[in-house]
């Protein structure tokens, strides 16, 4: 097929996927999204970007060490943020254009495989409007699995393609931007081997570029996060190798029938063998090694599809790196989704002719479509997200934390403490986190000493806390104990990570407490550090101003 035909099934693609996520950008910015961008937007600057490779993604924000190290990521929030600053409809069409292009590289690499244009636009069709997908374009800080899966692509058909240095450097930023391009090695390999199974020694040669790339991103993730992937929980081995046939069914009844997607599911660790938990995955299975034994011989294109499909999935069954309550997300499927659709594909030329084969696929993606302009519209806000979440897993302890944190937001205090209360709150929560949202909603409704109560018990288990210190000086100001209060307020700014949105209002709420003092010139000087950090806020400019004049 000439460039001139192949036109438009590329402008089909373009817009097809463009429109199915159209809706997006009218939304908001959920979930993570806040702490991530609007309130760490002071990190966004090319003196710092450095330093987001020698540190994990919530150092901006949290003492502790995470197991979240993407660089490439935060350099991707860094290009957006100095594009479009806060500007959410921009934010999401970014997101957006990188799922455009991760499909326009999936009808490329399947072309490169096939060698056959129709194939290669059902592919890439049923991808780019697949619902399994939504929590990856529709959420903001779901877009690492695009811009990682762009990278992965580009550098496979690049190296189809016989080309050498490009490729290597791609994987490199797909593996900085997120851990899982790691597979793409192992891919090649595997892709090797199945080409030519005598040429293994030559297709470790080809692989030495790759793996040196994974050398220095290990020694650069070990140094940033003192480990290589800091365990999440305690799996005992037994129960680790009974989950993993739910786990591994769940995600590909995810993938054929995306039909109920949710922020959270319901699946929870195997420690007792049941047909439902346990043995009937297991035949199932079995059943699908068969069928994928079978298309492994029949068909090169539908081997490479096959490795596609399953290599791109294993990481995120180590299930050890994730808490024992939230192992399982949609949006891990990203990238195996490609390697389904293709198989697809083939599959219809197999048992259908041509133009059949086009017409079921057309009605397939119109179908996709529907669900995924469905699905998406709950991602718009915090408060249907939170809602949606709960009505999907209303058991799942992580989607009842969602929900009490959406009610503390939008100041139903009295809403929350009931889910707040739940002993299955600690599943989720760790204690002080725990006890000082609820310290916050006693304190919100007039409740000081019981919300001081809460507050200690906090800061007893977790003693450098920056919020609950500083919520606990509040309190105990409300109470009349300043001299308390403000040595609670001072031990809060010296441990925050830094200055920074998530941080503000410290200085200024020292700053009122010292002129409840009468300390004007102590409060004087907390107001200006106050402006230093964050300017513009004409409240604490004008407090400063009459204070000022005050003195004078």
């Amino acid at each position: 097929m000439t460039d001139r035909a192949r036109l438009p099934i590329l402008l089909l693609l373009i817009a097809a996927t463009a429109a199915v996520y159209a809706p997006s950008l009218g939304y908001g910015f959920v979930y993570d999204d806040a702490r991530q961008i609007e309130m760490s937007r002071s990190r966004f600057t090319w003196s710092q970007a450095p330093g987001y490779f020698t540190s994990d993604v919530w150092s901006y924000a949290e003492r502790k060490t995470g197991n979240y190290y993407r660089p490439g990521f935060l350099v991707w929030l860094l290009v957006n943020y100095k594009m479009f600053g806060l500007s959410r409809p921009l934010w999401h069409a970014s997101a957006v254009a990188l799922h455009v292009l991760t499909t326009l590289l999936l009808f490329f690499l399947a072309r490169r495989i096939t060698g056959d244009d129709p194939v290669a636009g059902m592919t890439a069709l049923l991808f780019g409007v697949h619902p399994v997908h939504v929590e990856a374009v529709a959420w903001v800080s779901g877009a690492t699995e695009p811009l990682t899966a762009a990278l992965w692509l580009a550098a496979l058909l690049g190296y189809l393609r016989g080309w050498r240095v490009l490729p290597v450097a791609l994987f490199g930023a797909a593996l900085f931007s997120k851990e899982t391009a790691i597979t793409l090695p192992a891919v090649l390999f595997v892709y090797e081997w199945r080409a030519s199974p005598d040429g293994l020694r030559a297709a470790l040669r080809r692989l030495i570029p790759y793996l040196g790339v994974v050398a220095v991103y290990l020694g650069f993730r070990t140094y940033a996060l003192r480990a290589f992937m800091p365990r999440s929980a305690h799996w005992p081995i037994f129960e680790l190798l009974l989950s993993l046939p739910e786990t591994i069914c769940f995600y590909l009844r995810q993938l054929l029938w995306p039909a109920r997607l949710g922020l959270f599911h319901e699946i929870q660790p195997v420690a007792n063998p049941s047909w439902r938990n346990f043995f009937l995955p297991w035949v199932l299975l079995m059943a699908g090694a068969a069928a994928m034994a079978v298309i492994w011989r029949a068909s090169r294109a539908g081997a490479i599809a096959l490795i596609l499909l399953i290599v791109p999935l294993l990481p995120v069954l180590d299930l050890p790196a994730f808490g024992r309550d939230d192992f399982v997300h949609d949006r891990y499927l990203y990238l195996p989704a490609a390697g389904l659709c293709l198989l697809a594909a083939i599959g219809l030329l197999r048992i259908l002719t041509l133009r059949p084969a086009v017409a079921s696929a057309l009605a397939a993606a119109a179908i996709l479509s529907v669900l995924t302009v469905r699905e998406s519209r709950f991602w718009r806000n915090d408060d249907t997200l939170a809602a949606h979440a709960l009505d999907i897993a209303p058991h799942s302890v992580q989607a009842r934390q969602l929900y009490a944190v959406d009610l503390v937001l939008d100041e139903r205090y009295a809403d929350a403490l009931p889910l707040l209360a739940d002993p299955r709150a600690l599943a989720v929560w760790d204690k002080p986190a725990l006890l000082y949202t609820t310290g916050l909603c006693l304190y919100e409704m007039g409740h000081w000493e019981e919300a001081e109560a809460r507050l200690r018990e906090a800061i007893a288990l977790h003693p450098d806390y920056p919020q609950a210190h500083m919520l606990l000086g509040m309190a105990e100001a409300r109470a009349g104990r300043l001299d308390q209060a403000e040595a609670e307020m001072r031990q809060a700014i010296q441990q925050r990570p830094r200055a920074s949105l998530q941080y503000s209002g410290y200085h200024a709420a020292l700053a009122g407490l010292l002129e409840q003092k009468g300390d004007f010139r102590g409060a004087l000087a907390e107001y200006e550090i106050e402006l230093q950090e964050q300017p513009g806020e004409e409240a604490v400019a004008d407090r400063a101003q009459a204070l000022r004049a005050r003195l004078r």
